[in-house]
């Protein structure tokens, strides 16, 4: 096993408010806010365990632990995570061969190490027939998208059957790997988040593509609900078709698509998730309920410069399914369409938590629930991408979050539901 040079870190006031927290089961959750447990900083030259031993794009060793934090999940036993890379450095530019890593997270509220991060294994992944996935932008089959080659892993969730059901940004697809990394299953995506005329980025926005999902901004966000009959993919941002881009191909639209998909027979339902702003994106989704699920939306800046990164709670019940309108406008929607219900419920800027200023990630991306905490709390994992930029470490941040702080308000309808 290998161990990485991480730290957890914590302020020694939050330290022993937690510790004291922890100490008295007596305090209710409804007592308790959200709490910043600690950090895990993972070195950006840090290694995997993929064996790969060539060099990549600006002489990046094909090996190093670059991009995992751009989707995690928790197996639900032995501490053990599996988190996903994306399509590697450059963009889609380099021969990057996707893959998966296996992490043990131990979360120990109150300690010198609050959170620390070994990696025990990495898992290449390929098709069904055994040959080798590429995160090269130019893998596509203009034929036939399906046999394409290319794969961007950006959301990662693991079944009770212990496979891993990943979305990618290019098809759109949703896959089912097993554990070994072979593809074993593409679940059928509606046309209508597909483009016509696959290629570079540049290649695929208007006038070549009128209608689809934008380049690099597919199914970003991956959840499946407690009951593991659901999966629920969001795109990053709106469809092209749903007035997402001005004339100079600016992003302007505010209403991202999300696909639900019974895993059983196939069927699928689409929703609207609408943005706080049309300069930010969405990241990831994870299930808190069969109806409610938390959503990652930030903006696309880093450090100082970073405004927008907030966690919201949403619920699908009651949300028109779209699945027939063929295009959505960009802005307020007409009074048939009914978009999901949204509130805040964590904000990374707040100051409190310490995480804003130079060292602020661009790129916030992965979302689990890990174990529960002593005292009723939850822990929630979120995770950075460093892209391989060998000046940023990948950052994983936990906290604790009360049941409470996880509850929705009622609806004159009747019911606990976020409220816009």
């Amino acid at each position: 096993m290998t161990t990485l040079k991480c730290r957890g870190l914590i302020s020694s006031r939050k330290a022993t408010r937690l510790a004291s927290l922890c100490a008295c089961a007596a305090i209710a959750n409804s007592a308790l806010a959200i709490d910043l447990v600690g950090t895990a900083l993972v070195p950006a030259d840090a290694l995997d365990k993929s064996g790969l031993t060539n060099t990549i794009g600006d002489r990046i060793p094909h090996n190093r632990l670059g991009s995992f934090g751009s989707a995690i999940d928790f197996t639900g036993k032995d501490d053990l995570y599996i988190a996903a890379d994306d399509r590697g450095p450059g963009d889609g530019a380099t021969a990057f061969r996707p893959r998966t890593q296996t992490f043990r997270i131990l979360i120990r509220p109150g300690s010198t190490q609050p959170v620390s991060i070994d990696l025990i294994a990495t898992t290449l992944l390929t098709d069904e027939r055994g040959g080798d996935l590429w995160g090269y932008t130019g893998g596509y089959d203009p034929r036939d998208q399906t046999c394409g080659v290319r794969f961007d892993a950006e959301g990662l969730r693991v079944s009770p059957r212990g496979t891993w059901y990943i979305s990618d940004e290019y098809g759109p697809w949703i896959d089912e790997f097993d554990s070994t990394g072979k593809r074993i299953r593409r679940f059928d995506v509606p046309p209508i988040f597909g483009v016509k005329n696959p290629g570079t980025p540049e290649e695929e926005l208007p006038p070549a593509n009128t209608a689809g999902r934008q380049p690099n901004r597919g199914f970003e966000g991956l959840a499946l609900t407690p009951d593991g009959r659901t999966l629920v993919a969001i795109l990053q941002s709106p469809l092209i078709q749903d007035d997402a881009l001005s004339d100079k191909n600016e992003r302007v639209g505010m209403n991202i698509r999300m696909l639900a998909i019974d895993i059983q027979s196939g069927k699928t339902r689409q929703h609207v998730y609408q943005l706080s702003s049309a300069r930010n994106g969405v990241n990831e989704i994870l299930a808190v309920s069969d109806s409610t699920f938390i959503v990652l939306e930030r903006d696309g800046k880093e450090g100082d410069k970073a405004r927008h990164r907030s966690l919201y709670l949403i619920d699908l019940a009651g949300a028109t399914d779209v699945s027939t309108i063929a295009a959505l406008p960009g802005g307020a929607l007409p009074e048939t369409i009914r978009p999901v219900r949204k509130r805040e419920l964590l904000n990374f800027m707040d100051p409190k938590f310490g995480l804003v200023g130079s060292q602020m990630p661009e790129k916030i991306e992965g979302l689990t629930f890990g174990p529960n905490l002593f005292g009723g709390r939850r822990s929630l994992v979120v995770t950075s991408d460093n892209d391989f930029r060998i000046e940023q470490p990948t950052r994983v941040w936990v906290f604790a979050v009360g049941a409470d702080e996880l509850m929705l308000e009622t609806s004159e309808a009747g019911g606990k539901v976020p409220q816009r």
